[in-house]
């Protein structure tokens, strides 16, 4: 049962520190951020829009909130 709390104390500290970027490249670039996220401008608008209070309770779900893409690998075109 450890096991399990020790993986998503880790999901949710993953979720923290993504959304503080995802956030913060937003701010500096919103067009380049949406881009490299893989995010629509709506889902942008409302990252931008959350508290940071917001922000942690979205961190402490059981699961990632970013999604990885196979076609920004490398190599990809």
């Amino acid at each position: 049962m450890e096991d399990e709390r020790d993986a998503f104390d880790e999901i949710a500290e993953f979720n923290q520190r993504y959304l503080r970027l995802a956030r913060r490249l937003l701010c500096e670039d919103a067009g380049r951020a949406r881009t490299t996220l893989g995010i629509s401008n709506e889902l942008a608008t409302r990252l931008v829009a959350m508290t940071p209070a917001q922000l942690e309770r979205l961190a402490y779900g059981a699961e990632l909130v970013c999604q990885f893409r196979l076609d920004a690998m490398p190599g990809r075109a």
